[in-house]
């Protein structure tokens, strides 16, 4: 048995944060594949730009994370590690 945790953490901010994790796994499934076809097709040019964006948006996505786990951390006294 755990031990409820006592939180301030908006529950649909929670919610938000869990679904848009989800639908940026899509995204990046989605570009990850456009750049593999683009590989099989011989568009090295497309399929670089495509990893560029991937990575782009992997970057951006990872940096709002890190923001919002750092956010839950300070309001509940963890220390990040």
């Amino acid at each position: 048995m755990t031990a409820s945790i006592e939180t301030t953490v908006c529950p649909i901010d929670a919610f938000d944060n869990l679904t848009l994790a989800r639908e940026i796994l899509h995204w990046m499934a989605a570009v990850n594949w456009a750049a593999a076809q683009a590989m099989k097709a011989g568009h090295t040019d497309y399929a670089k730009h495509l990893a560029g964006l991937g990575q782009h948006i992997s970057d951006d996505w990872a940096n709002h994370f890190d923001v919002e786990a750092e956010k839950l951390a300070i309001a509940h006294g963890m220390n990040k590690q």
